[in-house]
């Protein structure tokens, strides 16, 4: 009983020696949901229904809002074969896979073999039996041996070495995840942002083509003019110009869409491109940039704190203070139990043959930290000021994000107006162009003046294709900001039925 009572207090005087050593840690803090609304356009998650009409975020196929079929074929073709994406998801089972080695890296068991020469100088020295080797075996003679056997170990984990460890390892392969998913999400929205823009410039050929035909006629009303005396040189300079620049646009358009295509083709893999293609050859029916899509006023700070990269620097936080915590067991002293069996030949041509004498050994090992604790002091300091490295890198990301949030959702706003202002000017263009035809039918204007008022709308017209494709970049742009789309209630239940 004494005896009991002296292990366990000498054991308790070493672990209070033992934390002594143990240099003290200085988190620094991390940035939290009320700081982030504060800032301009956020507030608290549980506010945001009463406040900003009942909208819902939802960052799970955040394309699907469009409801487009070929933008939804061309996402799935593109995340099936992107590169970029399978190497996350590689590196996620790779992630997965560790934690299994770290739930049982306190337990070792192996085979073990090997061979040794045995020699003692003085012939006079009587040697114990040692298994197979018999008194008197070693003395002044060359002995050989050989072993084979089982070898376990078992490490205790009283301070917590092992199980976090495993956690470490489990907040690894959740930030792998989140890792996956920043790449998933920069490959849907260039995805979406270059369909949108093939799209575009299909729409854009055809309205520089009616604009080329509509210049030919007035080159030709301006050039009869000069014949008969009623225009001069420097009016049919300013035509010519303008239809070298039409043309020019037109090049310029047909190499766009080439190098975009290229471009979707790369993303999606070239062994998907004529499924690509054949989608692309769509896009000229595509009503992709006309449909609704909500602009909040104001942003959950939610959105932020769930956003793919700032959860990854979360996890890789947790990931290391449970390094931290696990490299601060060193400090202390290791407790093992463990053992072996085998067998053991003797001789240099028969100890691989006849493995005749049993051995084994079973006890336990207490390793104490005393000459190597300048080592731990140094793993352990590097592993706290990585935590603080993390968190920095955290509060960062959420600052980027406040200000990439602002900016991106400025700018949907700004270009949701202008694209009304234009659409409106387009309606105005359309309506004089219209009178213009009734005007030349009456005999009231010339057919010269008609195919200007005509060109005149074909230029508001580009304005706004162009408007409309801006906002939409604009749209898809703050969809990468926030990580997912806002919908209303209504739209959530339409697409539950």
């Amino acid at each position: 009983m004494k005896a009991r009572k002296t292990i366990l207090i000498s054991w308790l005087l070493l672990m209070i020696g033992c934390s002594g050593y143990v240099p003290k840690t200085n988190e620094d803090l991390m940035q939290s949901k009320d700081e982030i609304q504060l800032q301009d356009n956020f507030i608290l998650g549980e506010n945001y229904d009463s406040k900003n009409q009942n909208l819902i975020f939802s960052n799970d196929e955040w394309w699907l809002n469009y409801h487009d079929l070929d933008l939804n074929k061309l996402m799935k073709i593109a995340l099936n074969s992107n590169t970029d994406l399978k190497v996350a998801k590689l590196n996620i089972q790779a992630a997965t896979t560790v934690i299994d080695a770290a739930n049982y890296s306190a337990f070792q068991m192996g085979l073990y073999g090997g061979a040794n020469v045995h020699k003692l100088t003085n012939l006079y020295t009587k040697s114990k039996a040692i298994g197979s080797i018999p008194e008197n075996g070693l003395a002044g003679e060359t002995t050989y041996t050989a072993s084979t056997g089982i070898n376990a170990n078992y490490n205790f984990d009283f301070y917590g070495k092992y199980e976090n460890l495993t956690k470490q390892k489990r907040y690894q392969a959740e930030s792998a995840k989140f890792q996956s998913k920043m790449i998933e999400l920069n490959i849907t929205t260039n995805i979406a942002k270059l369909y949108g823009y093939y799209i575009y410039l299909q729409e854009e050929k055809i309205n520089l083509d009616k604009k080329l035909s509509v210049l030919m006629p007035i080159r030709d009303k301006v050039k009869l003019a000069i014949e008969f005396g009623g225009g001069s040189e420097e009016d049919m300079l300013v035509i010519e110009n303008k239809i070298l620049n039409l043309k020019r646009h037109i090049n310029i358009n047909k190499f766009k869409k080439e190098s975009t295509a290229e471009t979707i083709y790369s993303l999606s893999s070239y062994k998907n491109k004529t499924k690509v293609k054949k989608i692309l050859k769509n896009a000229i029916y595509s009503h992709l940039m006309e449909q609704e899509f909500i602009i909040p006023n104001i942003i959950s700070s939610d959105v932020i704190i769930y956003r793919p990269d700032v959860q990854y620097y979360l996890m890789m936080i947790n990931s290391q203070k449970a390094k931290l915590k696990s490299l601060k067991s060193d400090f202390y002293p290791q407790i093992s139990i463990g053992g072996n069996i085998g067998y053991q030949g003797l001789g240099i041509d028969n100890s691989f043959k006849d493995f005749s004498s049993l051995m084994w050994s079973f006890g336990p090992k207490v390793y104490l930290p005393i000459f190597n604790l300048s080592g731990i002091k140094t793993n352990y300091k590097i592993a706290d000021i990585k935590v603080n490295i993390f968190i920095a890198n955290y509060n960062k990301t959420i600052n980027n994000s406040i200000q990439d949030i602002n900016t991106k959702l400025s700018s949907a706003k700004i270009a949701k107006i202008n694209y009304t202002n234009l659409y409106t000017i387009e309606k105005n263009e359309e309506k004089i162009y219209k009178n213009s035809n009734l005007k030349l039918e009456s005999g009231s204007i010339s057919e010269y003046q008609n195919l200007k008022d005509h060109y005149i709308y074909l230029g508001s017209s580009l304005h706004k294709t162009q408007q409309a494709y801006k906002l939409y970049s604009d749209q898809i742009d703050l969809i990468n900001s926030l990580g997912g789309v806002y919908k209303n209630k209504g739209q959530v239940k339409k697409e539950q039925i």
